[in-house]
């Protein structure tokens, strides 16, 4: 398994940890029943689980772009034009 790939996986398992924990306690706090304070914790644990791991897999694409250090080289290669010689450059 890839290094980067296992970091990547503790954080987002420790975020949906974390974000289910203080979903957990808020929703203790409610006047709701059981299985919906349990369902309701579960899911957004997943949750956060498959879009922190989304946000990852999009970084990782977008740092392996060839492009990454100049986006548009593409529409700025023409070399500049220079200005016309009999012009004079004004100096007020």
């Amino acid at each position: 398994m890839n290094y980067r790939l296992k970091g990547s996986l503790i954080k987002n398992i420790a975020s949906a940890f974390m974000n289910g924990l203080i979903t957990l306690t808020l929703l203790l706090i409610a006047p709701l029943g059981l299985a919906s304070v349990i369902t309701n914790t579960i899911a957004i644990s997943i949750s956060t689980f498959v879009v922190t791991m989304a946000f990852d897999v999009v970084a990782l694409w977008l740092q392996q772009s060839p492009y990454l250090d100049r986006p548009l080289e593409r529409e700025f290669s023409q070399k500049l034009r220079e200005n016309h010689p009999n012009l004079k450059r004004r100096d007020d």
